[in-house]
């Protein structure tokens, strides 16, 4: 009936296999030997992985099936996970995050928490500041985007969002396109 239950992708720039091939392996098990559903199976190898997570973003396609009635709808979704990281350039696990006003790449801002810094289950409430070192801009209190969502709270750092991005979540995080 499926071709593919699920496709599991590397995003990274580069994949050092010694760092993911653990949570890979616990992957595999947690869908196979388990039966855990994709999603399920990524947040408890991945997620719980950071050096795994850190080394690679990884996006997950899984299909659901939805039982209406005597009717089945299968829904697919595309879901980036990544580790957020102010200080690696990486806020709220978006590596591709530009200056808003001079379209410079995250590697020439700097990143730092502003303000209130929540910790636990409200973290990602934190907001940002950014400098960017190319046209010395500088700008506060800018909040996660609405779309970036956190996985569990035992899972500090650890984001999710829908991939890919559209249009308007480039142009949150300052992609010209």
């Amino acid at each position: 009936r499926n071709i593919f239950d699920f496709i599991l992708v590397f995003s990274g720039v580069s994949t050092i296999d010694n760092l993911v091939i653990h949570a890979l392996n616990r992957f595999v098990e947690n869908i196979f030997v388990y039966h855990m559903q994709p999603w399920d199976a990524l947040l408890q190898s991945f997620g719980e992985d950071r050096h795994a997570l850190d080394a690679s973003p990884i996006v997950l396609c899984f299909a659901d099936i939805i039982a209406e009635g005597t009717s089945y709808q299968r829904i697919v979704e595309c879901r980036m996970m990544a580790l957020s990281s102010f200080t690696d350039a990486r806020p709220w696990g978006l590596d591709m995050y530009c200056c808003p006003n001079c379209a410079g790449p995250s590697q020439n801002i700097q990143f730092n928490a502003c303000g209130r810094k929540f910790h636990g289950s409200r973290w990602l409430e934190t907001k940002m500041k950014i400098c960017c070192r190319q046209c010395h801009t500088s700008i506060v209190d800018i909040p996660a985007p609405s779309w970036v969502y956190s996985c569990r709270t035992d899972n500090l750092y650890r984001v999710w969002y829908h991939w890919p991005l559209t249009n308007s979540q480039l142009s949150d995080i300052g992609v010209c396109h």
